[in-house]
């Protein structure tokens, strides 16, 4: 009997050591409205001409242009233009270099100033890619020195494939962050130089070898660095998948699952040498060899598993700097979480309340800052239900987005354009790259599912320009009391609540009773977890689907105040919003958020 018992022990926990194991290792990282300018950085590599002025069909583009200058991206509309380069002073009429350049929407360009007055002087176009090899460097070599001869380049033992003649730029190269000393050597003439720069992680880096070795102006490295810019998110989700309007299940920590791996298989060797011991002498050699195995096996799996753990459980996010996002043309208003990038070098989208958050990405600016801050947020849920940016389409040019900090201090910015393109033709620079000025971009996707690629058609691009410090007030997006007509909206709707005071669910359900054409509607809430309590309400909708409504709570307790957006999916409406405790049929400050459809 004890050895059907040991026996019985031992599968039980081999088996709940495996299924640790098997959670371990599930716990792993498996067209337009308007266009998008180029961007163009010019390099003066023309060693006989000295300080220039550029023009750009026909008017002052850069100014003071130096030799071995390498200037920022600048803007630069798409399409064809007639650039010229003249001596400093001289005006257009002196140019040197006169020719049409073609550039396209969203791409970046390092556009070089080259010859001398023997071979006569021109511009050379070199299509850049500053998309970031994650947690690693880039760099590149550009030839710009005149002579007739050609380079090798290497370091530490790696030479860099192919030789470079003049006006040739190298293959992009990846490499490990850190110092390097790069040998830059010729045959004919025989020369051999060296350069040290520090390649930084997630930047991209331009070496550009101007000059004339033992000549004049003398051979020179011009270093450029930028930041790696990421690809886009993917925020849609399958609309054939179970719906939900919960956070997902949070797995146990890898660490934990790979201690629970090995405790599991190694209790069940030693419920094995139990009844090994009391087995007669000529049983032991087989008994002793499983036995072995099996530990061995345990601890091989349960160590394998434990360096499989992502380095992201460890991770400490940047605190974001503001805390919340109002669109109230669209009824949003969201906190604020810090994003960065993933493995494979996409933007990051938000992990703790992944439906209704926004993720603002830490490695760029941040709003209100020069450059271009990025906000993501998810177009829908599994099985095609509305989530934070559901409506981000919507939006129109002149519409107000703000940003609130802690403090309630609160940025404004306009929407300037709104671009939808495909995933491969996403124009990074244009989105995460822009220093023209102050941006905050909102992205996300859109167009239809595509089952074989895992992700939606299009993305969708929100720009908008800073436009000032807002009043520190928390607007919300409610129908105006003087309403007669409204949306029509009567009906049950059943979905939850979060409290993000009380870190709690709760499963509810709103009943809308409304005359067809009225603004104002009555009806009945009730809370159906824990216990089924039903109070009235109250409240208003007007003709874009903006609704508010008051649910009266019972002993003079404080109403719940109901605000947001009615949002239209596949022939069903769903209401989605924010409540807080008030009064006054306002709220400055939110206390959760709620979904409610038919489909909950």
């Amino acid at each position: 009997m004890k050895l059907i018992y040991a026996r019985l022990v031992r599968r039980v926990f081999l088996t709940c050591g495996l299924l640790a194991l098997l959670l371990l290792l599930g716990t792993q990282a498996l067209p337009a409205s308007a266009e998008s300018a180029s961007f163009v950085r010019l390099v003066n590599a023309s060693p006989d001409v000295g300080t220039v002025d550029i023009f750009v069909d026909g008017a002052k583009f850069l100014s003071n242009a130096q030799y071995g200058s390498v200037t920022d991206y600048l803007q630069l509309p798409a399409g064809h233009h007639r650039m010229q380069v003249a001596l400093i002073g001289k005006g257009i009429n002196a140019s040197v270099i006169v020719q049409t350049l073609s550039v396209q929407a969203g791409t970046p360009y390092t556009v070089v100033a080259r010859g001398t007055k023997s071979t006569g002087y021109s511009l050379k176009v070199f299509v850049d890619n500053n998309l970031m090899a994650v947690g690693m460097a880039k760099v590149r070599f550009y030839d710009l020195s005149p002579r007739a001869y050609s380079l090798s380049i290497a370091t530490g033992g790696l030479t860099i494939p192919g030789a470079l003649s003049y006006t040739q730029a190298s293959n992009y190269l990846k490499l490990p962050a850190g110092l390097y000393t790069f040998t830059v050597s010729a045959s004919r003439p025989s020369f051999s130089l060296l350069d040290q720069v520090t390649l930084k992680p997630n930047t991209v880096t331009s070496i550009f070898i101007v000059g004339v070795f033992h000549g004049s102006p003398p051979l020179l490295f011009v270093h450029v660095q930028v930041k790696g810019l990421p690809s886009m998110s993917g925020t849609g989700s399958d609309p054939n998948a179970l719906p939900t309007n919960a956070s997902p299940f949070t797995p146990l920590a890898p660490w934990s699952l790979g201690v629970l791996a090995l405790g599991g298989m190694s209790a069940g060797v030693l419920t094995r040498l139990w009844p090994f011991r009391r087995q007669k002498a000529t049983n032991r050699p087989p008994r002793l060899f499983w036995t072995v195995l099996t530990a061995m096996v345990a601890l091989a799996l349960s160590v394998a598993g434990l360096s499989l753990a992502p380095s992201t459980a460890i991770r400490i996010p940047v605190p974001p700097p503001f805390v919340r996002l109002l669109v109230p043309a669209i009824g949003v208003n969201a906190s604020i979480e810090s994003v960065g990038v993933r493995p494979d070098g996409a933007m990051e989208t938000p992990a703790q309340r992944p439906w209704n958050d926004v993720g603002w990405y830490n490695s760029g600016p941040r709003p209100g800052e020069r450059g271009s801050a990025v906000i993501a947020g998810h177009l829908d849920r599994p099985g095609g239900n509305p989530a934070v940016f559901w409506r981000l389409r919507d939006l129109r040019v002149g519409d107000s987005v703000l940003v609130v900090d802690a403090s309630g201090k609160a940025l404004r910015f306009h929407v300037t354009r709104i671009i939808f393109f495909q995933p491969q033709d996403a124009p990074v620079q244009d989105i995460f790259g822009n220093t023209a000025g102050s941006f905050l971009n909102l992205t996300t996707c859109a167009g239809n599912w595509i089952p074989t690629q895992h992700q939606t058609a299009l993305r969708l691009v929100v720009y908008t320009s800073f436009a000032g410090q807002a009043p520190a007030s928390t607007p919300t997006v409610t129908p105006t009391t003087t309403l007669q007509h409204g949306l029509y909206i009567a009906g049950t709707y059943n979905g939850s609540l979060y409290d993000e005071t009380k870190q709690q669910t709760t499963n509810i359900s709103v009943k809308i009773k409304q005359s067809k054409g009225r603004a104002d509607f009555r009806g009945t809430f009730t809370v159906r977890s824990p216990s089924q309590q039903a109070y009235p309400l109250s409240g208003k909708v007007d003709l874009q689907g903006n609704f508010s409504f008051t649910v009266q709570q019972p002993g003079g307790q404080m109403p719940l105040y109901f605000y947001g957006t009615v949002q239209h999916q596949q022939g069903v409406d769903y209401l989605h919003g924010y409540f807080c405790r008030s009064r006054t049929n306002s709220c400055s400050l939110n206390t959760g958020y709620f979904t409610v459809g038919p489909r909950y």
